[in-house]
Order: C-alpha cells, then structure tokens, then sequence
C-alpha cells in the first residue's frame, strides 16, 4: 500500500515538473518588460484624434505590481482614448500597443499619486499645487496585436 501511494506521489510530482517545465518559456515569452518605461522620465504616448490624425504626446510614467500608469487632465489624447483609439506607448524607439483603464479605485490612485511624487519629485509637488482638477489616473497593460 506505502509503495502504491510512493508511486502515485512521484507520478504526481513528475506531472507538476513537467506541466511547469511546458508553461514557463510561454509565460517568460509573455511576461512584458516595463524596465524601460520605469527608468525613462518621459515616453510618448500616440493616439488617433477623431480626424484620424496621429497625436503624439509626451507624458509621464509610473510603474507599479508590472503596469504602467498615466495621468491628465482634459487632455486631447485621453479624449481619443475615451472615443476607442488604439493607444501606443513609445520610447526609445520602440512602440507597444496597449490598453488603458480609468483607475477609479482611491487606494490605486493614491499609490499612484505617491508614485508620480517619488519619481518626478519636487517638479510633481509643485504642478500638483496648481491643479484645478483631480487627474484621470489610466493603467496600462500590454495589448497583443
């Protein structure tokens, strides 16, 4: 009876090893490196205004839990997300498509908001002062094409 549940066991163990072994190069293969968004202080972001002009952009970023966030008033860029642009994202030279999602969670957004104050420091603090509205706080995740 012990060698039966022995076996059954290793069974198990090499089927988890294995099923793990088969889905990690896929995970890997999807995971998406915000490194770049993380160090760059500005990005651009393109959308498509309603005469299907392209509008570019520049803006600031944080990262946070492996999303990007973004924030604006009433923006022309946020206007065209609104309406179904595609959104792009671009820096160094690279493009990648994303989505983007109002964030109406206040614990979100206040993490987001001391996220922009860490990164952007006093620069944040003092444009924050002459804000006549709270921002729209967007989070950004990949989007596959």
């Amino acid at each position: 009876m012990k060698d039966h549940r022995r076996r059954a066991r290793t069974l198990m163990h090499v089927a988890f090893v294995s099923a793990a072994m088969l889905v990690a190069p896929f995970a890997a293969a999807n995971a998406f490196d915000w490194a770049p968004y993380r160090e760059d202080s500005t990005i651009e972001i393109l959308t498509d205004d309603e005469d299907g002009d392209r509008r570019e952009t520049k803006i600031w970023i944080v990262v946070l839990d492996d999303a990007g966030f973004i924030r604006t008033n009433d923006s022309r860029w946020l206007a065209n997300i609104r309406r179904g642009s595609p959104v792009l994202l671009r820096t160094r030279d690279v493009e990648t498509p994303v989505t983007a999602e109002v964030i109406e969670d206040p614990l979100v957004y206040d993490r987001v908001e001391q996220a922009f104050k860490e990164k952007y420091g006093w620069v944040q603090k003092a444009m924050s002062v002459f804000r006549m509205s709270r921002p729209t706080v967007l989070k950004l995740s990949p989007r596959a094409e």
